[in-house]
């Protein structure tokens, strides 16, 4: 017999906290409301699970790279188990006996009170949230279990705005409700817990109060107790948290200027029985007598944030007094041993000298640089043995700062003659922003600029996508958190200095936007969006310096059924005509389609109007052919899957003679499908790779390439495609678990393949540059 369980690919939330310290608003609800609703599967099958810390919730990676929370460990859950047949229920809690984590306790918990039921785990939830906001623990654990216990019976609700004055004055109310003492005067439920925290970080215009005190004696008590928190004292949530089921270390002596606690000496336990109940008894007398002190821990333990200038007054000043540009340099801008053995291994790789280079990225990781070296040495053992196929590595690179150990997103790359450009989003700076960066690299891939940020407005920037703009770069992105959500562009220098403002070109709506950008041989741009509220593509057209030529138009209505979805385009324009390729989500199965418009076309001007064709008996352009259909799109529309299934992620790429589609299906691995310039309807379809996952394709006019992953074989595969077929698929790197699709851009004698892979545990970007042989006959 064996047991068949999810693999699941990530961090737990304690992890997170570990690296981030403390979340954004939307975040931290993203996952309480994620384990808000594992709870009610948990509770509505009778199972509590008691135990419920960071520790034991898991961010598992989902295939589009996004994060979900999954509840492990239900060890010590607790359920009724009826004692005999028709006999009265067992209770497997018994009273006096302790089970969970302290810090996560509710106050029956710590008790050892045998009606503990459900809502002990909405507490611990309660406790969490406030640590993913406040970057603390609700309870000072370095003292200890009793004095855990002792404030979990007493000691103060703490009020999180005094550690996180930004938040939504509403949301002190919202805790103390969720930490209330008393059982029936909590949420009753993970359901109610779960909307009302939305509330409370959402709240409705004017409905914003803040908590009072909890005592006039409180409010007295914090000019002579609070002093100025230091800057230095948060430094990071790693240096001053511990897992809180950890055994305390050894506490060094105050300073003699600092406020101590009371000295406790734990009273004589009575004489004859030991029990854990008499155990608890004595706890609670320590908690009696520590009680005394709470003000010291509330205040002091628990301070109010640094003082600083409100994020708006930031805002102003930094418009105000941009810093000086940073300079560029010329030379590798890592300098520890390891990073300049790696440096001289990229260099013998650029004069392909694949056996030397070998050599030193192994040199590298002996001389100490044991995360990063041993990242791109595993890159490199990988992609430079000897191999089958046409094309072979010149260039291997980790760009990012080697200090940046934060989660970059899926990584894009430009090239141009002052080299290429290499973007990802992470939030290094601030955890609560994710942000586009940017680094200039040489000619060996290595970085010679610091990380430039290009997208300071956004809070949530996601998706970036690089197309050459002349002597400057386009950037593209969406911004799904904010008070100005959409769609994004903005150009930036070569060097990855940003040169000009961020215009959005979408509705003002949070949406999976997944937008596509693309540029016309008159050097004009289109971008082509989907809008989840109405399940349908979007494009507009923009001049050279990426100003609007007119307004966002929509290009399909696909209302024939509630369930039927546009979704992930992928855009180029070539042949006179807007080539896009798209998911067209029916239910349960997808299909790949192909929708094709002429540049001329009168229509793409104004787009489809949200009301239905009049029923004069004229169809409308682009209605389906279908009697009683209300499908409308512009231009022709044309199936490219061969039939419905688990197809995604479609990538298109256009060369002189026709254009290339190709994506992921979940049975048949990667496939591709080809049509002819003069034609919108696919010539052939065929199996890209029967192990292949996450295609993607790039042309540099003449001749087209792919570069896909065996997520089995755990490799980043490439191969040029034409007409005709593809040839023999090279060898160029590795790649674990699923990972957004890799990123490949063209020149005219070389391809560039960025990718997300694991280094040491962590997500990192690579970047590879591919040189080719001659064709396979």
């Amino acid at each position: 017999p064996f047991l068949v369980m999810e693999l699941l690919e990530g961090e737990s939330l304690y992890e997170l906290l570990s690296r981030e310290r403390r979340l954004s608003l939307d975040h931290a609800l993203r996952i309480a409301s994620q384990t808000a609703k594992g709870l009610m599967k948990a509770h509505g099958s009778g199972v509590v699970h008691r135990d419920l810390k960071p520790e034991n919730i898991f961010m598992a990676r989902t295939e589009e790279g996004d994060t979900v929370a999954k509840i492990l460990d239900f060890g010590l859950a607790k359920f009724y188990e009826p004692a005999n047949e028709g006999g009265e229920s067992t209770r497997l809690t018994r009273e006096g006996a302790l089970f969970g984590t302290p810090a996560y306790m509710a106050p029956e918990q710590a008790k050892g009170q045998g009606e503990v039921d459900h809502r002990c785990d909405l507490w611990a939830l309660g406790c969490i949230v406030y640590e993913c906001l406040t970057g603390k623990t609700v309870w000072n654990s370095d003292q200890g279990v009793a004095m855990i216990l002792a404030q979990i019976a007493g000691a103060p609700i703490p009020r999180p705005s005094r550690l996180r004055p930004d938040l939504p004055p509403n949301f002190d109310d919202w805790f103390l409700k969720a930490l209330d003492r008393e059982p029936d005067r909590r949420f009753q439920s993970a359901k109610e817990f779960a909307v009302s925290l939305e509330r409370a970080l959402k709240p409705a215009p004017g409905a914003a109060k803040r908590a009072s005190l909890h005592s006039e004696e409180e409010g007295q008590l914090i000019d002579k107790l609070v002093e100025p928190a230091s800057p230095d004292s948060w430094n990071g949530i790693a240096a001053q948290r511990q897992s809180p089921d950890a055994e305390p270390g050894p506490q060094s002596a105050p300073s003699s200027n600092e406020p101590q606690l009371p000295s406790i000496a734990a009273p004589d336990a009575p004489a004859g029985g030991s029990g854990l109940g008499k155990a608890i008894a004595v706890l609670l007398l320590v908690a009696a007598m520590a009680i005394g002190g709470y003000a010291f821990w509330l205040y002091v333990v628990h301070p109010p944030e640094p003082s600083g200038p409100s994020p708006a007054a930031s805002s102003v000043a930094s418009v105000e007094t941009p810093p000086a540009p940073l300079p560029s340099s010329s030379e590798p801008l890592e300098t520890a041993p390891y990073a300049l053995q790696i440096a001289s291994a990229q260099k013998l790789l650029s004069e392909n000298k694949q056996t030397e280079a070998l050599s030193m990225f192994r040199e590298a990781f002996n001389a100490g640089g044991t995360r990063v070296a041993r990242g791109l040495l595993n890159q490199a053992g990988t992609a430079l043995r000897p191999d089958k196929g046409y094309c072979h590595l010149t260039g291997l690179s980790r760009p990012r700062p080697f200090d940046n150990t934060s989660k970059p997103s899926r990584t894009t790359v430009a090239v141009s003659d002052a080299g290429p450009l290499f973007v990802w989003v992470d939030n290094h700076e601030d955890s609560r922003k994710r942000q586009a960066y940017g680094v200039l690299l040489d000619q060996a891939l290595r970085r010679v600029s610091p990380a430039r940020g290009l997208t300071p407005e956004a809070e949530g920037a996601s998706h970036p996508q690089l197309i050459p703009a002349g002597n400057r770069i386009a950037l593209l992105y969406w911004d799904g958190q904010g008070s100005a959500p959409g769609v994004y562009v903005r150009l930036v220098e070569r060097d990855g200095r940003i040169a000009g403002p961020a215009r959005r070109i979408s509705t003002r709506t949070r949406n999976d936007y997944s937008p596509a950008l693309a540029r016309a041989e008159d050097g004009t741009f289109w971008a082509v969006w989907q809008e989840n509220d109405k399940g349908d593509l979007f494009t507009r057209h923009l001049d050279g310096e990426l100003k609007p030529l007119g307004d966002a138009v929509r290009l399909t209505a696909f209302g024939s059924e509630d369930t039927t979805e546009a979704r992930h385009p992928a855009l180029d324009v070539a042949h006179g005509r807007l080539n896009i390729a798209f998911e067209l989500v029916k239910g349960q199965s997808t299909l790949i389609m192909a929708l094709t418009i002429a540049l001329e076309d009168p229509d793409l001007a104004k787009g489809i109007s949200d009301e239905a064709p009049k029923q004069d008996g004229k169809k409308a352009q682009g209605d389906d052919k279908e009697k009683g259909s209300k499908d409308r799109h512009l231009g022709t529309l044309h199936q490219v899957s061969a039939d419905e299934g688990k197809h995604a992620q479609p990538q298109i790429a256009c060369t002189k003679i026709g254009c290339f589609v190709v994506w992921d299906d979940e049975k048949a691995g990667a496939l591709a499908a080809f049509y002819d310039k003069s034609s919108t309807e696919p010539m052939w379809r065929r199996e890209l790779a029967s192990l292949g996952n996450r295609p993607s394709i790039a042309t540099n006019g003449n001749e087209a390439a792919v570069a896909w992953f065996e997520v089995k074989n755990k490799r980043v595969m490439f191969a040029r495609i034409g007409r005709d077929g593809i040839e023999e698929p090279s060898l160029v790197g590795k790649m674990n678990a699923f990972q957004p699709y890799p990123d490949i851009i063209a020149t005219p004698k070389e391809w560039f393949v960025s990718w997300r892979d694991f280094e040491a545990g962590r997500l990192e970007g690579y970047l590879v540059r591919v040189v080719c042989g001659e064709h396979n006959k």
